[in-house]
């Protein structure tokens, strides 16, 4: 491991064929320690596109982190014509502290909210803009990996920018690359949200988010299965891109949604009546909400016939709180 002062991605692009890694030092902690931001290059003996992917924006999402690691692990750089650039946890000290926001700010941030940062803000927000200027601004495609962290069950799933142009299709390419069945279509760009595919986007960059696991799903098998899903995935995409010179795999089970997130009114215990991947019909209790002294409070219905994609796994739950994600398949 190296430490990169003063990186330069462009600079480290021109010594081909080799694997790299090391942190980039932001900012000193009190301890003398630094906060830093990991990161891992196979530079293909060729030229090509730079394939970017980054996890751990939310600290406690930690499944992208291994897939990262696998990927770099997998490449052969004398067999590339392109770049592979993998940041495992860019929110380090959240990652640290398996939490989904870093302590070091006096006020919590969310960094996947606050993109492109601010060189003047707190630490977050610091990180934020030394990623978005330095490595993000200098790929070709963007991979950003989550998933559900300490709350949540996902059904693997990614999103895609879909806006009627060329960069939505070389986004929704990768997506259908990346290989997880549910494809989640989003279809009005808020660069003012913070988010980083959107703020990608701005910047005429392909960006997918790519969702999957949480402490719900981290059992051993169901772990390395999704390691497996995350890794498969990203070298699916550089095949794509032909930084990998193999045929790119296609999948037959993958469908399209467009998301809602549907909110209960009164918190309380959570019981999902509906699991990942079924379907519901409009109408249907997808769940039932109670109290301490298990007296019913609340009641989420389905507002649609939909696919869970995603619900509440923790126990207690909060008022006006979103605690499902139904999508509603669509043609494409």
């Amino acid at each position: 491991m190296q430490t990169f002062e003063n990186f330069d991605l462009r600079r480290e692009l021109k010594q081909r064929n080799r694997k790299v890694y090391g942190m980039i030092p932001i900012a000193r902690k009190p301890d003398d320690s630094w906060i830093s931001i990991p990161i891992v290059m196979a530079i293909g003996k060729e030229e090509g596109p730079v394939i970017l992917a980054e996890a751990c924006a939310h600290g406690d999402e930690s499944e992208g982190t291994e897939g990262i690691i696998k990927t770099f692990n997998r490449l052969e750089p004398e067999k590339m014509a392109g770049t592979f650039v993998g940041v495992p946890a860019l929110n380090l000290g959240a990652f640290a502290q398996m939490r989904r926001y870093c302590d070091y700010d006096f006020v919590p941030v969310d960094l996947n909210r606050s993109f492109p940062g601010n060189p003047k803000g707190s630490i977050t927000l610091a990180v934020g803009d030394y990623y978005t200027e330095n490595i993000l601004k200098k790929a070709d495609a963007v991979i950003s990996m989550h998933g559900g962290g300490n709350y949540l069950y996902l059904e693997p799933v990614t999103l895609y920018q879909n806006y009627g142009d060329e960069i939505s299709e070389r986004s929704r390419a990768m997506a259908k690359a990346m290989g997880f069945d549910a494809l989640w279509q989003n279809n009005v760009c808020v660069p003012e949200n913070g988010i980083l595919d959107e703020i990608a986007y701005s910047y005429g960059i392909p960006a997918i988010t790519a969702e999957i696991g949480g402490q719900s799903t981290r059992i051993a098998d169901r772990r390395k299965e999704n390691i497996e899903k995350i890794s498969d995935g990203m070298l699916n995409v550089l095949r794509l891109w032909d930084v990998i010179d193999e045929t790119i795999l296609a999948f037959d089970s993958q469908y399209h949604v467009e998301m809602e997130y549907l909110f209960i009114n009164h918190g309380g215990i959570c019981t999902p009546q509906k699991l990942g991947g079924e379907r519901a019909k409009q109408g249907e209790t997808l769940a039932i909400i109670t109290n301490i002294f298990g007296e019913e409070v609340d009641r989420l219905i389905a507002p649609f016939d939909g696919i869970v994609i995603g619900y509440w796994a923790y126990t207690v739950c909060q008022p006006k709180s979103w605690v499902y994600m139904l999508g509603r398949e669509v043609e494409v």
